[in-house]
């Protein structure tokens, strides 16, 4: 990419509370920033959302030593050609040019990796639910009145769809589309499939673009799981899909589930982790106050081919597309995590379903909050952790997470989201929401 009229590179990293930090190089400054990198402190691993407090892990000391973040020059994007604003992911590594452990980066291209290994290749797709707001942060206003993906939604906020749209496409951002969602002020942008990192990447740059188009709009955008009590709650579904030498292993026209034997192993492989990977796939102290039934949240750790109650759904393709569009669900996200490790944790779980050949539970066909807790039981339905203590408890002791990512990534995350859920562990929901909601 020609960069000589960049007059500013946004350096862009996604820390462990889920907060993208940056640093803002003048153009000068850029092209050299891709052999040296800019400078970063250690601390930027174990910073909290809430209020920005230091904490501290057994291996990471926040207070001594220096990182650099090393933008990807592959994934540069021009955000603004008028002003010449452009933006880069960065990898962290430290002063040797070492990969940090804490890098979410380098742990989710690690795992990618060894899809490729396995002779597999995976895609990654997002969808993204934010909140709009009118008003000012201290009185905030839902932006749009509704109905559910009505046109009058869109029409109140036409003019910033359009300008959201342009600037996405123009900075080369894969957007298959955007909608009003189910909820007042609530917005959906789904994104293309992309190898594993690129589609993170999209995800953050997306959120950048967003936020920077609705600040020109005079609104505001929250990608809190509970932007406001009183509209529908903020999910980040995360696709995924496989192709092996017979093609996408989520399409089988001859198998009862519509899938081939691998595609069936690595949902089994998904949701045999999926109670240990919850803090990671929404960290913050109203993630689990989201996945309530009755609210498309995916609440109960299940599979069902379209089941939007089940925290796992097959999406089959259209008919004659199958090959190409059919794909896998994962819809107990929010928009709080560190998608990088989400994605992380959810693609190695799938491989290690499909490297063991699991077999693949019973799916479930109506909404698992109609039937009974004996029902349930009989159908291995479980329910997420009642708390965010609980699911940091069952994520530090994962030793199937500590391989995939790491033991010094896995603790800093963990004493970051538990100092997080300390801080608020003695305050009302609405106190809550109002804090976080600025804060993603």
């Amino acid at each position: 990419m020609d960069l000589q009229h960049v007059r500013a590179l946004v350096i862009s990293t996604l820390d462990n509370a889920g907060v993208s930090r940056v640093k803002v190089l003048p153009g000068p400054k850029v092209e050299g920033a891709f052999d040296n990198g800019c400078g970063v402190s250690v601390s930027v691993g174990v910073l909290l959302a809430s209020d920005d407090h230091v904490t501290r892990s057994s291996e990471i000391d926040p207070i001594v030593g220096d990182l650099r973040g090393m933008p990807d020059r592959t994934a540069v994007a021009v955000v603004d050609k008028t002003s010449g604003l452009a933006w880069a992911p960065a990898d962290l590594v430290d002063l040797q040019g070492a990969p940090y452990p804490t890098c979410q980066r380098t742990a989710l291209k690690r795992v990618a990796a060894e899809w490729g290994t396995a002779g597999l290749e995976v895609s990654v797709g997002f969808e993204l639910e934010f909140t709009v707001f009118s008003g000012t942060r201290d009185s905030p206003v839902l932006a749009h009145d509704g109905p559910g993906y009505a046109a009058t939604a869109f029409l109140q906020l036409e003019a910033w769809h359009l300008d959201v749209l342009t600037a996405l496409v123009e900075a080369g951002v894969p957007v298959e589309q955007v909608h009003p969602e189910y909820g007042r002020g609530q917005v959906e942008i789904a994104l293309a499939p992309r190898s594993p990192v690129q589609a993170v990447d999209d995800y953050l740059l997306t959120r950048f673009i967003v936020a920077r188009v609705s600040r020109q709009h005079g609104l505001h955008v929250s990608y809190s799981p509970i932007a406001d009590s009183t509209t529908a709650t903020n999910g980040c579904h995360i696709h995924f899909s496989a192709r092996n030498g017979d093609g996408n292993v989520f399409y089988d026209a001859a198998a009862g589930t519509q899938m081939s034997p691998a595609g069936e192993s690595m949902i089994a492989g998904v949701l045999g982790r999926l109670a240990e990977s919850s803090a990671l796939l929404g960290g913050s102290a109203l993630s689990l106050a989201r996945l309530q039934p009755a609210q498309w949240a995916g609440s109960f750790i299940c599979w069902g081919t379209g089941n939007r109650e089940a925290a796992v759904r097959f999406v089959p393709g259209l008919r004659g597309y199958e090959d190409k569009q059919s794909n896998v669900e994962v819809k107990c996200c929010d928009g709080s995590a560190n998608q990088y490790l989400a994605v992380a944790a959810i693609l190695a779980a799938a491989l290690e379903g499909f490297r063991g050949q699991l077999k693949l539970p019973a799916e479930v066909t109506v909404d698992p909050g109609t039937l009974s807790d004996a029902e349930r039981e009989r159908l291995d339905i479980r329910a997420f952790a009642p708390d965010m203590f609980t699911a940091l408890d069952d994520l530090e002791g994962s030793s199937f997470l500590r391989t995939a990512l790491g033991h010094e990534l896995l603790d800093a995350y963990v004493a970051v989201r538990r100092g997080e859920a300390e801080r608020f562990a003695k305050l009302d929901r609405e106190a809550v929401i109002a804090a976080l909601r600025w804060r993603y």
